[in-house]
């Protein structure tokens, strides 16, 4: 569903320009909005495809939907772009952050993505526990947005339920490594005595 993306897209945004300390700027959240629609510019009920109906209407009749728009191609294509384009960045960051929301949310559908297009057309790739439009789609939905844009007002974003034990697997890891401090596995250097100043030091000559 189109409102399902533009509300991931949309969170996600802004859950990482304020990661990285961008500040809120309507043109790129704009951006990000037209990206999370992007995919779907294949079908020309979509809502893009309804706003640019000839060009849908074109990738459509070529391609069908959930083709090139829905591959690692097109994944590669924007990293591409945003490659040579550099100079555009500030709208071309949000537009692939939203494709990219796209792209992982029909993973999560029984239809999948055709990631291997046109080599394995029809072979799709699928986490299948959403289904689109039911209700374990908006549960998800709800709950993804609710814990992200709750950041902006709670001044700190919440944690993932795996995210502290995860940091404890890594400090575990480090631990054993070596990594996190000083090579445990080296017996520390025995400590020296001070010297004892109320001994008489023996005369010489």
């Amino acid at each position: 569903m189109a409102s399902s993306h533009i509300i991931v897209g949309g969170a996600t945004w802004f859950y990482v320009s304020t990661r990285f300390g961008v500040a809120f700027d309507v043109v790129a959240f704009g951006a990000a909005i037209v990206g999370s629609l992007a995919p779907d510019i294949d079908h020309p009920k979509s809502t893009l495809g309804q706003l640019l109906r000839p060009l849908s209407s074109w990738i459509s009749r070529v391609f069908g939907h959930r083709g090139v728009t829905h591959s690692a191609l097109a994944i590669a294509g924007c990293l591409w772009v945003l490659h040579e384009y550099t100079a555009y960045s500030r709208l071309l960051i949000p537009f692939i952050v939203g494709y990219l929301t796209h792209l992982g949310g029909d993973l999560l559908t029984p239809a999948g993505l055709p990631l291997l297009w046109p080599i394995k057309r029809r072979r799709n790739f699928a986490l299948p526990i959403l289904k689109t439009g039911g209700f374990s789609e908006q549960l998800a939905v709800t709950l993804l947005a609710g814990w992200m844009i709750s950041g902006l007002f709670a001044g700190g974003w919440p944690e993932f339920p795996l995210q502290r034990p995860w940091r404890s697997v890594v400090a575990a890891a480090q631990s054993y490594l070596g990594e996190a401090g000083p090579d445990k596995s080296m017996p520390p250097p025995p400590a020296r005595k001070p010297p004892d100043s109320s001994r008489p030091k023996p005369l010489k000559g």
